[in-house]
């Protein structure tokens, strides 16, 4: 039976290192650990950054968690020049198509279990590890927790109906798994129960984080979770539950922590691209890193060495190179951008249809290779300016979003009252296209959508519907009698 606890066998590969500050100078597999890894520092670093290689599984940022929240909304199109090999299924057509059925959706499902595994594989084992000091130990723990945690809240959003769905929240989630070798018969907890899970584990492990630095690292200080990432993470989980003074709570320690800025203006600069010439791109978004001086959690998508994508980046999806590309950009979201908005560099002409080069990468010797951003410091000034504009903030929510604007080359926002709500939350939807939010703004806001440009057979989705909770894998319900599949399947 293959099942969420069969997935247990899928731990950590781990080996040697020549020293713990540098461990993600290498880095590991996902797959077969060990007790052996915890008898060293060595291996329960390696072992932790397993569990972040784990996030860029093809199933989550991979490819599939992070194309749903756009190919499933009114920002995705399927383009007209797709190849046929742009339409197997590893390159999602049902999450535009919302041909969705208990098979389209496992690999999601499968790689979240195996992250949140790997989480509980490494909690379990870490205090036997006798060379690693309190602290280290104590940061590590917190890290694992908030992943983990992290994870939940990522199945949620796809198979789970929106937090208020229910008054009371009774609604079905997901498993909350926090064991390794658990029951095979696993029963859905209730979304009040998952998220009652996951704001506790965010609650416990962020004091741990607050004035953590005792495990030394080699490479960049967002791609790992420390006290500003998780505050993040946790604001965003709070403004997808619609806590909104929660969630301005904890964006506003992030924005006045003065660890993070605004880039203030977006730039250009032609880059060339195989097939196509020199093409003009947003600097901000080409390279190894982006945004970084906003960038608070980002993850390194396809690196050398790691077999984790299943050779399926973000720019393989997007990106087309003579008429490759999986998904695209629809008019309905095009024509939000006006014409002197820099953002209009995001999206090129191939072919016929307007792709999307948010993530160019490195173009030349390592095309395919590109970062992605969790959440950076852009979406907690967007959070913020709409729930300082519900709270009738009006001049506040004009200061927050029109930094966005203004950078963007865009016009400013003047609206006030329930209009300025609206326009933010548009202003959102632009900067933050192709970021994974989309179809989850939706849900949150309890509405459905429109596609005016629309290739599929469903081009108007009104709410509630039970396309907004995706089907339980089928594999989930052999031999398990207390697994209950979502309505509509």
């Amino acid at each position: 039976m293959k099942s969420i606890y069969k997935i247990y066998f899928i731990l950590l590969f781990m080996f040697g290192l020549t020293g713990c500050e540098k461990y993600l100078d290498v880095a590991p597999e996902t797959q077969v650990a060990s007790s052996s890894v915890f008898q060293t520092q060595d291996g329960a670093l390696a072992a932790l950054n397993g569990i972040y290689t784990s996030l860029k599984l093809k199933g989550l940022y991979g490819t599939d968690f992070a194309i749903i929240g756009d190919a499933s909304s009114d920002n995705g199109l399927i383009p007209s020049d797709r190849e046929d090999a742009g339409a197997n299924a590893d390159r999602m057509p049902h999450a535009y198509l919302l041909n969705l059925n208990a098979n389209t959706t496992s690999i999601l499902w499968d790689d979240a279990y195996v992250l949140i595994n790997n989480t509980n594989t490494f909690l379990e084992g870490i205090e036997s590890v006798s060379d690693m000091s309190d602290e280290a130990k104590t940061q590590a723990v917190a890290e694992a927790r908030i992943i983990r945690a992290y994870a939940h809240f990522c199945l949620m959003q796809v198979f789970a109906q929106d937090y208020n769905f229910t008054a009371d929240q009774t609604h079905l989630g997901v498993p909350i798994v926090t064991a390794t070798g658990a029951s095979n018969q696993p029963e859905r907890n209730t979304t009040s129960e998952v998220f009652n899970f996951i704001f506790q584990e965010f609650n416990e492990a962020l004091p741990d984080l607050q004035n953590s630095n005792a495990i030394e690292r080699a490479g960049e200080d967002f791609n790992f979770i420390n006290y500003f990432a998780a505050l993040s993470l946790r604001a965003k989980i709070y403004f997808y539950t619609a806590n909104y003074a929660a969630a301005l709570s904890d964006a506003n320690q992030v924005i006045n922590s003065g660890r993070y800025s605004l880039i203030s203006q977006y730039t250009t600069g032609t880059f060339p691209s195989a097939g196509l010439g020199d093409l003009e791109f947003i600097n901000q978004w080409t390279g190894t890193s982006i945004v970084v001086p906003e960038s608070i959690f980002q993850l390194y998508i396809n690196e050398a060495g790691e077999e984790t994508t299943t050779n399926r980046s973000i720019i393989d999806i997007y990106t087309s190179n003579n008429g490759n590309a999986a998904h695209a950009i629809s008019a309905d979201l095009f024509d939000l951008y006006e014409a002197q908005d820099l953002r209009l560099n995001w999206y090129k002409v191939e072919d016929t249809d307007q792709h999307v080069f948010k993530y160019p990468g490195e173009f030349g010797a390592a095309p395919d290779d590109t970062p992605y951003s969790v959440i950076r410091l852009t979406e907690l000034v967007l959070m913020k300016a709409e729930i300082e504009a519900r709270n009738g903030q009006d001049a506040v929510a004009q200061g927050l979003v029109n930094q966005i604007t203004a950078r963007a080359n865009a016009s400013s926002i003047t609206s006030t009252g329930n209009q300025l709500i609206e326009d933010i939350i548009t202003e959102r939807r632009k900067e933050l296209a192709f970021e994974g939010n989309r179809l989850f703004d939706l849900k949150r806001l309890q509405r459905g959508f429109i596609r005016n440009d629309c290739s599929a057979d469903i081009c108007t989705l009104d709410y509630p519907t039970f396309l907004y909770a995706w089907p339980i894998p089928q594999a989930e319900f052999n031999g398990n009698p207390n697994m209950i599949q979502n309505d509509g399947y």
